[in-house]
């Protein structure tokens, strides 16, 4: 398979010479890297450095400006500082992120020498995080003082089995801080009610691309989620299985990063020991968000729905009954059944039209840095432990 070029989601804007925007005789190049809009992303631009780089083993670039430790330290945009190596037929471009580079000069002053990991080349995992990180990044600092505000006024449904998040609670947020209400609120809510519930359960999780997925890997809470219901059901007889609706129009709509980052958000749930069933049927797509035992559900649904939350608790028999014939179906006719994590992942690559083996070699070379020094969010509701988890697990797998 062809190895993937980043600028799909990462796509590079007009060449400004250095010389216009930094010092007099510094021969850099300044370009504007657009993170794209999504189907909830407003879309963002980061700034970029480029430098001229070796590459004999490692990474060096030459930085000709100066100032440059006391510029990168002092940002407040997002700032990558590219290394771009020349071969015979491509140039291959590494980043770091600004607030992390000057801690990898390895001299002062004019032609100074930059060391980036070779970790962190941009291609298809690097690109896919580093547009799903500015693009939640940028909203949630926007909405950061309106998230808590809105918040503030959920808090009387907090106590209420039932309850709808109408689009007036959070009417001055954004699509990305809409998301991350909602699936905050829900995560409660399933958290509230584990009580009722008297068996293992079984989860339905309505992310289908990328671009919703990657809230897994990013939200800081959703971590913290799962790590709290994977423990409460660790010491059970049967595992923990989460299933997912992944029709073949929406793998077919989605670039390469998204498939990965879908991916990576599957590998995330199976590390913590949670299985993953997945089914290719457009009609399950309809299925709300659900936690079921075999005489409860609970209902919590916050993605692909017209309101911001929309919870319940229910111990009907004929909804009981019907919810668990669909999951007993997809669970039966898996796209990616198999009985190891591994089988499970690689089967789930084969169906997104992923290489493997170049994703397990990238995941072990990320998994070893960590994305901290490519991609460290601002935003104290993001966190990169579920996506370099992701990666440590699929690196390690045999």
């Amino acid at each position: 398979m062809r190895r993937p070029e980043p600028r799909r989601l990462l796509q590079l804007g007009a060449l400004t010479p250095g010389r216009q925007l930094l010092p007099d005789r510094d021969h850099s190049l300044y370009r504007t890297v657009s993170a794209p809009t999504g189907q909830h992303f407003p879309g963002a631009a980061i700034d970029v450095e480029l430098y001229p780089a070796v590459d004999d083993g490692r990474v060096l670039a030459t930085i000709t400006n100066a100032d440059s430790e006391q510029r990168w330290r002092r940002s407040v945009q997002r700032r990558l500082i590219l290394g771009h190596v020349d071969t015979l037929d491509r140039a291959v471009v590494f980043a770091l992120d600004s607030r992390r580079a000057y801690r990898h000069l390895v001299e002062a002053g004019r032609d100074a020498r930059l060391l980036i990991p070779r970790a962190y080349q941009l291609d298809a995992i690097t690109a896919g995080v580093l547009w799903a990180v500015t693009n939640l990044d940028l909203s949630l600092l926007l909405d950061d003082a309106r998230l808590d505000a809105a918040q503030a006024a959920a808090s009387p449904y907090r106590d209420m089995a039932r309850s709808t998040g109408s689009g007036d609670i959070a009417e001055d947020l954004d699509s990305v801080s809409r998301l991350w209400m909602g699936s905050a609120f829900c995560a409660d809510h399933i958290r509230r009610h584990y009580d009722v519930l008297s068996d293992v359960p079984v989860y339905w999780t309505r992310e289908q691309r990328g671009e919703e997925a990657s809230t897994w890997l990013l939200f800081r809470h959703k971590l913290r989620y799962l790590r709290d219901t994977a423990e409460r059901f660790r010491s059970a007889s049967q595992p923990m299985t989460r299933m997912f609706c992944l029709p073949t129009r929406a793998v077919a709509a989605s670039s390469m990063s998204e498939r990965i980052l879908l991916l990576l958000a599957v590998a995330l749930m199976e590390s913590l020991g949670i299985h993953t069933a997945v089914t290719d049927d457009p009609e399950y797509a309809t299925l709300p968000g659900l936690v079921m035992d075999k005489q409860r559900v609970i209902i919590a649904t916050w993605i692909r729905a017209d309101d911001v939350w929309h919870v319940d608790v229910s111990d009907h028999r004929n909804t009981i009954a019907a919810y668990r014939d669909a999951l007993g179906h997809v669970q039966a006719h898996s796209v990616t059944a198999d009985d190891t994590p591994g089988g499970r992942l690689q089967t789930l690559a084969e169906y997104l039209n992923l290489d493997w083996r170049w994703l397990q070699g990238r995941c072990a070379d990320l998994g070893q840095y960590g994305f901290v020094g490519l991609a460290e969010p601002r935003s104290r509701l993001l966190s990169l432990d579920g996506v370099d988890q992701a990666c440590r697990f699929i690196g390690t797998l045999p």
